[in-house]
């Protein structure tokens, strides 16, 4: 990629209005999870042995990688805040009658995390 290509690109992720949808994806994006976090059984996506895992990695990667378009941050902040948010959805299901909560859970939203922080970092500086 050339010298040309590579500013481009960082003056378009950086720019108000990148910023801006991407906040709003980030909002969009946790909102969404939450309702599929806290509603009764809904069934997303494909369905196989530890296909929960896969759909809390990918949905923690996403929700990290909008998280840092949108606002930025170090690693250590953005992994506590986003880690924050599997725990505050694991102890919610924990009170729910029709949900449960798991550590697994916690341990796949933490690929996930982990996951989206190498995305940023490794395809945009």
């Amino acid at each position: 990629m050339s010298s040309f290509d590579q500013q481009f690109i960082y003056s378009f992720i950086h720019s108000p209005r990148f910023v801006f949808w991407s906040r709003w994806l980030f909002f969009i994006t946790l909102f969404t999870i939450f309702y599929l976090a806290f509603a009764p059984h809904i069934d997303v996506g494909p369905d196989f042995d530890q296909a929960d895992k896969i759909k809390h990695a990918a949905a923690f990667s996403v929700l990290t990688l909008l998280y840092m378009l949108g606002f930025g941050g170090g690693f250590f902040k953005i992994s506590i805040r986003m880690a924050l948010i599997g725990v505050f959805i694991e102890v919610v299901q924990y009170f729910l009658p029709y949900r449960d909560a798991s550590i697994l859970d916690i341990m796949a939203d933490s690929v996930g995390i982990l996951a989206g922080y190498s995305i940023k970092s490794k395809g945009f500086k």
